[in-house]
């Protein structure tokens, strides 16, 4: 490969092209080889660094006083650079500043993310620095653009030799569905397939495996594992106990654990809770139960359904709302369950179907003769992945946004699915049948929520049937169901239902109008599955009679698909305008708006239209879904005809047939038939301005109660916030759990002595007038005397952008680095850089309440910037707040004392952490319901005070003196 690339990389002021500036070019040219030449200068932006860029990178204000300006550097960058193929790591990012100037506009550019994302599969990280760690690549000075160049270069010529060793027929197979497309790594891979044929042996491992019927030819390197089938999980005859005490012994003082993990801590309230869940196991029945942060909650639970589980050979599933806590399961508790028991039990992780990838999707996909840059992109990463993936699980691929509409098109969806008629679930080939079978003979099952309640009102299709269950997080539950329980529909979801059946074909790929060409006319190109049934009846031994019966079912749907298409658009445009009526005209908003449907609007003109264009689209509909189904009846008939593609097609017809049933429904149920125990609203995108029109249940207790609480004969819900004032009795109201046991266990942690709740009394109420300005200077006044280690969590990006505005030029004027959501990077950069910065202010809004865990001095200042109330106006919020007789009191305070504890359990993580927490809302002292949100907290030291009192008191208190005057009870 005697190509010569140019790697590089620049250091800017900021992430946009449109507003940032260049303040250092690095760029190495090489071959494969040799170093030929390196090229780096610092620029002069002409504008301030900012502080955390200073921090990031090291380059100061005064070192590019005496740069070059940028206009200055172009001429020998781009004589540097020349024709040469520019590597960089997210190169789009460099080249769109360098573009910006005029300069590169053709440049061929090679990004080894993207390279990493397809050869690294099993890479944890992509960024520069940690693939550089992982390959061994010297990179000790970091953020700087010579030596991140030179890293580029000597990453991009790893990721090349790693290439080299992939067989040579998935190298040829990237290359044949690259061949069309614009893809800007064909290049590579055309040359790396040239490379890899001349060194290809005959007689390849590949090869024996293909003959022994060990790979899965459709699966381009699969190698399926020839394991006998475990047998799946048979109960026992009786019940057996479970023995509480001999279970308490084991996390006792001198137990296995203690002897197993250095600096083990008995935990009383672990026990608690374990004999809780002992009893209910060996009761049965349902159990709540509050532990507080610090309990192991985890470790208590699993203890007990592995040995229940093991004893009686049972199923027990465990249900999880976040990505973190199942990881936290399945790859360090239970593993330290199976190092450490001496009875040998399996657990098995179940996703959702669409986790898993289909292998004859995959085959159908791959046969497309046109695909964009995302689809090979996706397809590369796919072919190179097979080979090492045992599970066909989408997680262990990096994928951007952009890609997950791709991967929709070879998911495993139900839809889709031939079931037994497949060839690789006979062949022991397909993921999704591999990960069920791990399911049937685990006795332990980790699944999130979504999959348990899609379970549930899917009656069982994917989970082995179980009658145990613990569900962790399940202050979650409610929020979860509601969009469970709940639909969607939108013009592009209409749409693409319609184009999956047919569509009008202009001289491109792209669809064409119905009016643009006459339906039987020579330019009436189709595409779309009804294009699909015809040819394969001509190559069929069906007789005339028959073809032509079905051939007139499709060109009568065709023309069906048309008119539907074109009353659907008159539909969603009448929607339109009675969004615009509502609203006023367009107005442009950063948010989503949100309109809900109530019986008021429905009687309004507008509205009126919305119905009229509806009961028109409907019958059209209506009419398509008699038909389809005549057609798919008449197709199913024809099994014996040895129609090619026969079963796929057969399946598209009823999956498609399905779906338009129920969008039918749901559109029939929002727009003429409300049921009062649905939510019914628009939500209008401030992104494109289209419309979304949704359902969700009123209330889901009942739900869950009938559908999965009284299907159990045990059911444990546990998190650390179940209770407001100090009670279970809201959450078993929202969740139908009105009969449950139930059980509070404290922390371990001495609140008393770890943290103070500061409530300033001086400070305006949120929404008065210089209530924003308050906010802004005493974090500004707070952050400098605590020298940041601050996360402050705020209720609405507005406020938070604004705060984030006000407060960072004064903190780093002292040296102190703010990073903001949305505004500095991904969540995991966010956290990383917080924990890692020594001085460093983290500014946050929802997401953030909850899920964060820095251990440790780097968090030793918690502000709640405002008490987390939903918006009034929001559709859900507001429709449940009207079935109580004290809406504010009985539904919208509780729940937010949930999300306020939630936030509250940021700051002590630990035994050792201690610090302040500070409650900027007056409201907590001003209102009667302030009240309930004090006492909601651990018997912490309280105390109340001025706002300049507080950066004394706060610094005082983490450096470990009592506060400067009497505590007050909450």
């Amino acid at each position: 490969m005697p190509q010569v690339y140019v790697a590089l990389d620049l250091e800017t002021t900021g992430l946009s092209p449109e507003h940032d500036a260049i303040i250092e070019i690095g760029v190495v040219r090489f071959r494969t080889d040799r170093t030929l030449d390196t090229f780096s200068t610092l620029i002069n932006p002409h504008r301030p660094i900012p502080y955390k860029i200073q921090l990031l990178t090291g380059i100061s204000q005064g070192e590019v006083a005496h740069a070059p300006s940028l206009h200055q550097a172009l001429p020998d960058l781009r004589r540097f650079v020349g024709d040469s193929p520019v590597v960089g790591h997210n190169i789009n990012f460099d080249l769109g500043f360098l573009r910006r100037q005029g300069l590169l506009p053709d440049a061929l550019g090679i990004d080894t993310f993207e390279l990493a994302s397809i050869l690294l599969p099993e890479a944890p990280r992509y960024s520069l620095g940690a693939l550089a760690d992982q390959l061994g690549i010297s990179l000790p000075t970091r953020h700087r653009a010579l030596e991140d160049a030179t890293a580029t270069k000597d990453l991009f010529l790893a990721l090349l030799q790693r290439a080299l060793e992939m067989d040579l027929e998935v190298l040829q197979e990237i290359n044949r569905v690259a061949a069309r497309s614009e893809w800007p790594l064909r290049h590579i891979f055309r040359d790396l397939e040239r490379e890899r044929a001349r060194t290809a042996e005959t007689g390849t491992i590949r090869q024996q495996l293909l003959e022994k019927g060990l790979l899965d030819r459709a699966g381009m390197g699969l190698v399926l594992s020839r394991r006998p089938r475990e047998d799946p999980l048979r109960p026992t005859n009786n019940k057996t106990p479970l023995d509480a005490e001999a279970l308490a012994a084991l996390l006792g003082p001198d137990g296995p654990f203690a002897k197993s993990f250095p600096g083990y801590e008995y935990r009383s309230q672990q026990v608690d809770m374990l004999r809780a869940v002992v009893e209910a196991f060996n009761e049965g029945g349902q159990l709540l139960v509050e532990a507080g942060t610090g309990t192991g909650k985890s470790l208590a639970y699993l203890l007990a359904a592995v040995d229940f589980a093991v004893r009686n050979g049972r199923h027990v599933v465990i249900s999880t709302n976040t990505i973190n806590l199942q990881d936290q399961l399945y790859l360090k508790d239970i593993p330290d369950l199976q190092r450490i028991l001496d009875r040998p039990f399996k657990a098995a992780l179940l996703k959702g179907r669409s986790n898993y990838l289909c292998l004859r999707r995959l085959a159908q996909f791959r046969k497309s003769e046109h695909l964009n840059t995302d689809e090979v992109r996706v397809l590369a990463k796919i072919l190179a992945w097979l080979p090492v993936t045992s599970t066909g699980d989408h997680a262990e691929l990096t994928m951007i946004t952009s890609e997950s509409n791709v991967w929709a098109q070879i998911g495993a969806e139900a839809d889709n699915c031939l079931g037994e008629r497949c060839p690789h679930r006979l062949g022991g080939s397909c993921f999704l049948a591999r990960a069920r079978a791990r399911a049937e003979a685990a006795h332990v099952i980790i699944v999130n929520h979504a999959l348990l309640l899609s379970d549930v009102t899917l009656e069982g299709r994917l989970l082995p049937d179980f009658q145990h269950l613990i569900i962790d997080e399940a202050h979650h539950l409610e929020a979860r169901a509601t969009e469970s329980l709940g639909y969607t529909v939108n013009q592009r979801q209409f749409d693409g239902l319609l184009n999956s059946l047919s569509v009008r074909l202009g001289g491109g790929r792209g669809p064409q109008r119905a009016a643009d060409s006459p339906l039987g006319s020579p330019g009436d190109r189709r595409g779309g599955l009804l294009s699909e049934v015809t040819p394969g009846l001509r190559r069929s031994t069906l007789s005339p009679n028959d073809r032509q019966r079905i051939e007139t079912f499709v060109e009568v749907l065709h023309g069906q698909v048309d008119h539907l298409r074109q009353e659907g658009a008159l539909f969603f445009d009448a929607l339109d305008n009675f969004c615009h009526d509502q609203l006023g005209g367009r107005q442009d908003s950063e948010y989503d708006v949100q309109i809900r449907l109530t019986t008021g609007l429905r009687s309004q003109p507008s509205w009126i239209d919305v119905e009229v264009r509806w009961d028109k689209a409907s019958q059209t509909m209506k009419n398509l879904i008699a038909n389809l189904r005549k057609l798919t009846a008449a197709y199913d008939e024809l099994s014996e005809a040895n129609i090619p593609d026969y079963d796929e097609v057969l399946q598209g017809l009823r999956s498609r047939l399905q779906r338009a049933t129920e969008v039918c429904t749901q559109l029939e149920a929002i727009i003429m038939k409300p049921a009062t125990t649905q939510i019914y609203w628009l939500t209008l995108s401030s992104r494109d301005s289209s419309i979304t029109l949704q359902a969700a249940p009123l209330e889901v207790g009942a739900l869950l109660q009938e559908g999965l609480f009284k299907r159990m004969e045990t059911a444990i819900l546990t998190s650390a916030t179940l209770r407001t004032g100090r009670e279970f009795d809201y959450m078993r109201s929202r969740l139908g759990l009105e009969y449950a046991n139930e059980l509070a266990v404290g922390s371990p942690f001495d609140y008393r002595r770890s943290t103070l709740v500061y409530l300033p009394t001086d400070i305006p109420e949120p929404g008065s007038p210089y209530y924003q300005k308050a906010v802004e200077q005493a974090l500004v006044d707070l952050c400098r005397a605590t020298k940041g280690r601050t996360l402050a969590l705020f209720t609405s990006y507005t406020q938070l952008r604004s705060a984030h505005r006000a407060i960072t030029p004064p903190l780093e004027q002292d040296g102190i680095v703010v990073y903001a959501q949305s505004l500095d990077g991904s969540r995991r950069q966010l956290l990383e850089n917080f924990k890692t910065t020594q001085h460093a202010v983290l500014l946050g809004t929802r997401s953030f309440w909850e899920g964060i865990d820095v251990v440790g001095e780097a968090l030793s200042c918690l502000v709640m910037v405002r008490l987390p109330f939903s918006v009034p106006s929001d559709p859900i919020t507001a429709a449940r707040s009207e079935t109580f007789e004290d809406p504010f009191n009985q539904y919208q305070v509780p729940e937010t004392v949930l999300r306020f504890r939630q936030g509250f359990g940021r700051l002590i993580r630990s035994h050792e952490d201690r610090g302040v927490v500070v409650i900027l809302d007056k409201r907590v002292l001003s209102k009667a319901y302030g009240n309930v949100f004090l006492r909601s907290l651990p018997d912490c030291t309280v105390q109340r005070g001025s706002i300049k009192e507080l950066p004394a008191v706060a610094v005082k208190w983490i450096d470990g003196e009592q506060p400067v005057q009497a505590a007050l009870e909450i």
